[in-house]
């Protein structure tokens, strides 16, 4: 037989004990390269998912600095029509001024006409 004294049993358990240890040490090793893979896919979809934030706020800084820039055109181009607003208004005030001016003139001179008329009565 091949047990033959306390000695063979030792061996034969100490044998099973490395076999059992080596095959949870084996168990271990999967789960935790399991559990480091998934972190490490995980750490790349927050590195994605940041850059896209971060490529957000570039486009959305972009876009409010153009906007900015435009509105400093704008604002030249809305003083440069309030200019030729205020300047029409006054041409136009001025020849209603004189339109004025004219009229009363006539009136004035039919008032004379009418004062210098004989009454029809």
């Amino acid at each position: 037989m091949y047990l033959e004294s306390s000695k063979d049993i030792f061996y034969l358990v100490l044998a099973f004990s490395v076999l059992w240890f080596t095959a949870f040490v084996c168990w271990g090793l999967y789960y935790l390269i399991s559990i480091m893979r998934d972190a490490s896919r995980m750490i790349g979809e927050i590195r994605d998912r940041l850059h896209a934030i971060d490529d957000a706020i570039r486009g959305v800084r972009e876009k409010f600095e153009a906007a900015i820039g435009s509105l400093g055109m704008a604002a030249t181009g809305i003083k440069m029509v309030m200019s030729y607003l205020s300047k029409r208004k006054e041409k136009v005030a001025e020849k209603v001024r004189q339109t004025a001016a004219e009229v009363g003139k006539k009136v004035k001179k039919m008032k004379k006409r009418l004062e210098e008329e004989p009454d029809m009565e």
